[in-house]
């Protein structure tokens, strides 16, 4: 990787995967959603929601955001919340640093972060949670947040609350049980995909900030990097990412239309149907610093190599209480998601201890000792 940074010029990566603030681009509709959340900071009002497909920004830009509060603003980031009531009240109190009793009931729970609370509110402080990827949370956890956003005092809150979340959160807060929390939302924006001259824009901005503007792209390759990847900016990443390394092994500056023909190919992204999950881009990064300091770049391969991975497609249920789904097959690897006991998932394929699973729109590897095929016996 060291060798093709230098080989551009660049002073870091232009088109890393994970968030990060210092590449972060001011699209039109991502300024807006910058203001909204600045609003709700301002009016003490209850709810901020934030919509949007996987890759069109929401983390970057409650990041984003965070990164520009002032002094007396505190926060919770819950990442996983695929939590009951009393496990969302644990994961806030820890996130807090607020020790928490042996045993402590939900009601406990609910006390200890109300005084904590009051406190910070006596201090001058101004409280705030931030639930990404929100459309997990059950709909009793959600209600729960609604009963704790009503704290305040005689005069205003006592805390504020942001939801981040696929569009299947707006879908669950449209429930009639949601109907008194669909009420208490001050803020709903929708992130969208890029248009194509903002991509084009995002692409400049991107490589002028790692220390290189001078890299020529053809109208004939923004075309098309603009036809697979629709404006998503987690697709514009991984393509480009992809067409520079094309460009490094064949030693030239510039790209053109077939370094983008051979980025898609190695990402196998289709025409009608563009999902790039978590787990492929996870693997492509492996293979990036695995192989991406020599010439010897496969673009033929596929992500997942059939040598690697068995496929299969079974169904399995998950016995333990609660089974972490991570990116790679390692138990080092990031956490994408939470399973609970009981869930029902596909099995997509195996590598050693690991099944690499399918649980709604997550895919990742679990331990297969946490889980039970169908057709095995109890």
């Amino acid at each position: 990787m060291a060798d093709y940074i230098e080989f551009f010029g660049f002073n870091d990566n232009p088109f890393r995967i994970t968030p990060d603030i210092d590449f972060f681009f001011m699209s039109s509709v991502h300024q807006e959603a910058l203001a909204s959340l600045e609003f709700l900071l301002e009016s003490e009002e209850g709810f901020a929601v934030i919509i949007g497909e996987p890759g069109t920004g929401k983390t970057i830009t409650i990041r984003k955001f965070i990164s520009q509060l002032p002094e007396n603003v505190e926060y919770a980031y819950i990442l996983f919340p695929n939590l009951s009531p009393e496990e969302m009240f644990r994961a806030v109190l820890e996130d807090f640093g607020i020790k928490i009793p042996d045993n402590a009931t939900k009601n406990k729970l609910f006390s200890l972060l109300r005084e904590f609370l009051i406190k910070k509110k006596n201090e001058g402080k101004k409280i705030f949670i931030v639930v990404d990827e929100a459309q997990n949370l059950p709909v009793e956890t959600l209600e729960e947040l609604r009963i704790l956003s009503n704290l305040e005092t005689e005069k205003e809150k006592l805390l504020q609350i942001i939801l981040l979340g696929q569009p299947e959160l707006e879908k669950k807060l449209n429930s009639p049980e949601l109907r008194q929390l669909r009420q208490r939302i001050t803020v709903l924006t929708h992130l969208r995909n890029l248009s194509k001259n903002e991509m084009i824009d995002y692409i400049n901005y991107r490589l002028a900030k790692a220390g290189n503007s001078t890299i020529r792209i053809s109208p004939s390759a923004y075309n098309l990097i603009y036809k697979y990847s629709e404006g998503n900016v987690r697709l514009i990443n991984l393509i480009m990412e992809r067409a520079l390394m094309s460009a490094f092994v064949k030693n030239r500056h510039s790209v053109d239309k077939e370094n983008i023909k051979e980025a898609v190919n190695s990402l196998n992204i289709e025409k009608k149907q563009r999902k790039i999950y978590p787990v492929v881009v996870a693997v492509f990064l492996v293979f990036l610093i695995a192989f991406g300091t020599s010439g010897y770049y496969l673009f033929s391969e596929r992500i997942d190599s059939p040598n690697q991975i068995k496929k299969q497609e079974k169904k399995a249920t998950v016995t333990a209480n609660k089974l972490n789904v991570r990116i790679l097959p390692d138990k080092n690897s990031d956490i994408v998601y939470v399973l609970s006991k009981g869930d029902e998932l596909k099995i997509l394929g195996e590598k050693d201890e690991w099944y690499r699973i399918k649980y709604k729109n997550v895919e990742g590897w679990v331990k297969k000792d946490f889980v039970r095929k169908s057709n095995e016996q109890k």
